[in-house]
């Protein structure tokens, strides 16, 4: 039998498609992740500003429901999981320290939000946002960290098999 009108595809062809799938996915799985990361930075410094607290409290608060949000968007994997969620709250926790910092640098100099931050750069955001970093805050974004790490790790645990 002659299979000549129906040629499989070429290893090559396949490969890249492999390839190109794979390389979709990884940026998929990326742009989820600095979302999701983002969004928790601006829903911290939010709370922190409404509220009057640190920043590192509310990134602390939200590191669980973030990591979660993390497994579930496909953006944790076994081997990696653990840091990446670390990374996720540290940089939530940065981005949320510096909206704080830039609000401080508006309010003080009278400016909207953006003209604030043209005005000043990212320069006097980052050095506000360092005079209001204390050891506590510094703890509390740590710890925050590695309680992100152990409930990603927990996520992803090899479930047991179970036999009847």
């Amino acid at each position: 039998m002659d299979d000549s009108a129906n040629p499989l595809p070429s290893a090559p062809a396949h490969a890249s498609t492999a390839w190109l799938a794979r390389a979709l996915g990884v940026l998929t799985s990326a742009f989820g992740w600095l979302m999701c990361t983002l969004a928790t930075g601006a829903v911290s410094a939010f709370a922190a500003i409404v509220i009057g607290i640190p920043p590192s409290w509310p990134v602390l608060l939200l590191a669980i429901p973030l990591t979660v949000v993390l497994k579930f968007c496909g953006c944790l994997y076994a081997r990696w999981a653990g840091p990446v969620a670390a990374l996720a709250v540290l940089v939530a926790g940065f981005y949320a320290a510096c909206l704080v910092a830039l609000a401080r640098v508006a309010a003080v100099t009278g400016f909207p939000f953006g003209l604030a931050f043209r005005t000043g750069g990212m320069g006097l955001v980052t050095q506000v946002a360092k005079l209001g970093l204390s050891a506590l805050s510094i703890l509390i974004y740590a710890g925050a960290a590695v309680l992100a790490a152990i409930i990603a790790a927990w996520l992803l645990r090899p479930q047991k098999l179970r036999h009847s």
